[in-house]
């Protein structure tokens, strides 16, 4: 069994929390203490229910005044948790997770032991107009210009010296491996598990194609700018208004929701639209498996997440061409890809797609097939495989 030092799992590593990087860690770690292996995980918060006796947790919230300052903060505590623990356990390896929310600034140490290094997902896009409100100095004076290249080139000299790279895609890890060739790089999808109950063999659309025929879809995300609610009600309205008898959901919240009520009144679908705010992540299931698209409106998503849960109850996804979901969606297969970010391309790709013979139903068992590769124990088995691989090489070297 291997002892593993998680330099940084996240930001918030959480088995419940509204926080895709952080589930996604700890589905990771939590998996492989459960298969007996001892997993130390620094993080800066960690809302946990439930997990394995073999994961053990520190969190520190940083205490320099300056945020852009944190990411030093935190490697420093790291280390010195990991030299407290060297005492008493010899670890295998030491792996260092995406650096969500603020950078890599010093190449972790290791003691000689191999250094491991993802799952890593694309960034977002720099968005137009400049940071956002929320990103910039509370008291109008930051040092983020002048740290934020400094961590960046760290994150550039610890992917430089690792020795495995984890990608959540193949594309994007045949990207990496050609940058960084000194590192094994491998594709480690995201872990997907749908509730038991909710495990479907087969789903069929009840009310089959056809304009006139109900239509449900499902927008799952943040109400904020760049996950652009506003595409998803106004696809609505034009397949509405093309003949479809199109409902919509909207589970999430934010800043971005009283606009989007405004206009469903406004264009006459406040009953046709329910705003459900943030639900638990098994209702998120529930009312996946009970929707005919989820659709995705963000430009770049680093992964999906939701995508690939809404495939893994045969719930087919419309996304835009880019991102994650550029990545794993086969158009016209398993999903839908749309090549503008605009209700236009959207309401135009979903009518083409259900204007053909028992398209839906192709779509969602397709999507369902897909999906089976994601499940806890196919991934943990790749990840275990490797990594006991890395640990064993590097002792023979020794």
């Amino acid at each position: 069994m291997l002892n593993i030092f998680v330099h940084r799992a996240s930001e918030c590593l959480t088995d419940y929390e509204s926080h895709g990087d952080g589930l996604i860690c700890f589905s990771l770690l939590n998996g492989l203490a459960e298969r007996g292996h001892q997993v130390y995980a620094y993080t800066n918060s960690a809302p946990i229910r439930q997990c394995s006796p073999n994961l053990h947790v520190k969190t520190g919230r940083h205490k320099v005044p300056a945020n852009s300052l944190a990411p030093w903060e935190y490697s420093w505590r790291a280390e010195q948790w990991m030299k407290e623990l060297a005492r008493d356990v010899e670890f295998d390896l030491v792996w260092r997770m995406h650096p969500y929310g603020g950078g890599c600034p010093t190449v972790p140490q290791t003691g000689g032991k191999p250094l491991v290094v993802g799952p890593l997902f694309y960034g977002w896009p720099t968005p137009q107009g400049g940071t956002p409100k929320s990103g910039r100095p509370r008291l109008g004076v930051g040092l983020q210009s002048i740290v934020g290249p400094v961590a960046e080139r760290g994150w550039q000299r610890t992917l430089s010296q690792a020795a495995q790279i984890f990608c959540a895609t193949a594309p994007h890890a045949a990207q990496m491996q050609e940058k960084f060739s000194r590192a094994q790089v491998k594709e480690l999808p995201v872990i997907v598990e749908p509730p038991p109950g909710l495990e479907l063999s087969s789903r069929r659309r009840r009310a089959g194609e056809g304009a006139g025929k109900p239509l449900s879809l499902l927008f799952v995300a943040n109400l904020v700018p760049n996950k652009n609610p506003h595409v998803f009600v106004e696809t609505l309205q034009r397949l509405r208004a093309a003949g479809w008898n199109a409902t919509g959901t909207v589970l999430g919240d934010g800043p971005e929701r009283a606009s989007l009520e405004t206009f469903c009144r406004q264009a006459g679908m406040e009953l046709a639209v329910c705003f459900r705010g943030k639900v638990p992540n098994t209702e998120v299931y529930a009312a996946l498996a009970d929707a005919d698209f989820l659709l995705s409106a963000s430009n770049g998503e680093p992964y999906g997440r939701g995508i690939a849960e809404a495939m893994s109850v045969g719930t087919p996804a419309i996304c835009h061409r880019s991102g994650g979901p550029a990545d794993f969606i086969d158009d016209g297969k398993d999903g839908l890809l749309a090549d503008a970010l605009t209700a236009e391309a959207y309401a135009a790709r979903l009518e083409a797609a259900l204007s053909q013979p028992d398209a839906w139903n192709r779509l969602s068992a397709a999507a369902l097939r897909k999906a089976q590769q994601w499940r806890t124990g196919i991934v943990l088995d790749m990840l275990e495989a490797q990594l006991q691989q890395m640990a064993e090489g590097s002792s023979k070297k020794t």
